[in-house]
């Protein structure tokens, strides 16, 4: 009995070991990249990726990656394969193969079952494909979910539960996943955004692990009837053109000149309206999830500035006058939400291209439900009055306008990406003072508006945003800041680092300040400005 109860352990604990492999192979420190190439004849060349630093974990099981055997498996499956080694400290294979045809690509569905030596691709992956006739082009649209969810992996052995899907739900989260399309240069590729037409026989999409992935590509194919009739016509029109040309133009009068010169006007204007128009057409298009697809280019990065319970239009204000005066940022405006959620927002113009956007509500005690639908409106708002773009933005919230940030950045419907989140002694895992503050309520103490309810530790508020955390965007970098002085510690750095669970790109420092003047300290300023426009100034250094 002892010796079956050792077998079944050791079961056990390989399963286990084995599940901890994978994890270290899709999560953690991993890179994913599928590059696919389309040729004029319609094959189709394939080059996988697949690249991860030691782990840790790793390191302390005595496992590592047996990149040599996947190259095995690879070549079972039809790919020429080879190892690799970066000069930081990424090791990995890299596989390449040439598909006949899209349809002969169907195949890959089957590698998923093969683990590493494949593309993982889930089984039952669907690809509606529909095209749409055109006179020059013929418009083909391509739709398809990539769930890259735990659950779905099809692999003997490895069906994870309980904290051991939880570990791996995390590695696979952070995980550098993307396909990347190159098609011919005489088609028009589409990402599902706007064509890039510096750029246009190019796309390439981000994917999340532990997510569904809703992919979307249009790809516009030359008619070849189109063109040949058009050509036949500019060679008629051009031919017919030259022979009146040769033989009245001796006859023609000045008036005439300037008639035909008109004419030839009129003629480079219409076509070039009709190609405008063929532009236009093509230059957008339903968009898919915002976070899954490569962000598009902005004329300028706005920063939106959240204030918390009790906060007011003035929460902000010594921040934006010290961004203002270091020249990093501007004050580009303000937006107000009223209590029925109505936004209406004054946009003032940044020379700097970083406008700082202050959101005031008119009700700071409303539920998080409530300020998380009026930051979408306040945000589509300033969006509709400024003149110059932006598809990128930032976000700062202090206090509950930490949690509204942090909300607003898990949603499923993303109409902006998200570059870089700030939080400010904010309670992401709940306040156990808001808690308190419930049970006070009955007494006659003022605290129990719906925003106390919803930041009370373990509300269903609390835990509703606890679950949609696991989706958190792997390329938003954060930077969390917790108060631990004054009297008391109002918001717990737990709660105030909670995102650390979550992502590995985030930044966390506590300072002794109280949590209602850390967002007016100069040393929070210097972290603060260094971390959001880091990328277009120098540095600065920590004060002595």
């Amino acid at each position: 009995m002892r010796k079956g109860c050792d077998l079944m352990s050791m079961k056990k604990k390989g399963i286990l070991l084995s599940f901890l492999m994978l994890t270290l192979l899709l999560g953690g420190c991993i890179r994913i990249q599928y590059d696919a190439t389309i040729h004029t004849d319609q094959s189709v060349t394939l080059k996988t990726t697949y690249a991860a630093k030691e782990h840790p974990v790793a390191r302390l099981l005595n496992l590592n990656p047996n990149w040599k055997g996947y190259v095995k498996q690879a070549e079972k499956n039809g790919y020429a394969a080879k190892t690799f080694k970066t000069k930081d400290d990424y090791e990995g294979i890299r596989m390449q193969k040439t598909f006949a045809n899209f349809k002969d690509m169907t195949s890959i569905k089957d590698e998923w079952k093969t683990g590493i030596g494949g593309i993982l691709i889930p089984p039952d992956t669907k690809f509606d494909m529909k095209k749409s006739d055109g006179f020059w082009f013929d418009t083909y649209r391509l739709d398809t979910n990539i769930d890259l969810s735990i659950d779905r992996l099809n692999i003997k052995g490895y069906q994870p539960t309980g904290q051991v899907k939880k570990l791996a739900d995390r590695y696979i989260r952070q995980a550098d996943i993307e396909i990347k399309l190159h098609g011919p240069k005489v088609i028009g590729l589409q990402n599902g955004e706007k064509i890039d037409w510096s750029n246009y026989h190019d796309v390439s999409w981000k994917l999340y692990g532990t997510k569904a992935n809703q992919l979307q590509l249009i790809a516009y194919v030359p008619n070849p009837t189109g063109w040949i009739i058009t050509g036949v016509v500019l060679l008629i029109g051009v031919g017919l053109l030259l022979y009146w040309i040769f033989h009245r133009v001796r006859r023609l009068r000045r008036q005439q000149l300037k008639t035909i010169s008109i004419s030839l006007l009129v003629c480079l204007i219409v076509g070039g309206g009709a190609w405008w128009l063929f532009a236009e057409d093509t230059s957008s298009a339903p968009p898919p999830t915002r976070q899954i697809v490569t962000q598009g280019k902005s004329e300028i990065v706005p920063t939106f500035l959240v204030h918390g319970l009790f906060g007011t239009e003035r929460t902000f204000v010594p921040m934006i006058q010290n961004f203002t005066k270091k020249k990093v940022a501007d004050d580009g405006g303000r937006c107000d939400v009223t209590r029925s959620g109505k936004a209406t927002c004054s946009v003032t113009p940044s020379p700097t291209g970083y406008p700082l956007v202050r959101i005031v509500f008119a009700d700071d005690e409303a539920s998080l439900a409530d300020q998380q639908k009026w930051l979408n409106a306040a945000i589509a708002a300033y969006d509709a009055k400024q003149k110059a773009t932006f598809a990128d933005i930032q976000l700062v919230g202090h206090s509950m306008g930490g949690v509204d940030v942090v909300a607003y950045t898990v949603q499923e419907e993303m109409p902006y990406h998200v570059r870089k989140v700030v939080t400010l002694d904010s309670p992401i895992a709940g306040s156990d003072y808001a808690k308190l503050g419930l049970t006070l309520a009955p007494l006659g103490t003022n605290t129990n508006s719906p925003a106390i309810r919803d930041l009370a530790k373990g509300s269903p508020a609390m835990n509703n945003l606890t679950k949609r955390l696991e989706t958190w965007p792997r390329d938003v970098l954060v930077y969390s800041f917790g108060a631990k002085g004054g009297d008391f510690n109002l918001i717990s750095l737990k709660s105030s680092f909670a995102l650390e669970n979550y992502t590995d790109n985030i930044q966390t420092k506590s300072y002794k300040y109280d949590h209602f003047t850390i967002h007016r300290r100069e040393p929070v300023f210097r972290e603060i400005r260094n971390f959001l426009f880091k990328e277009n100034r120098v540095t600065e250094e920590e004060s002595s």
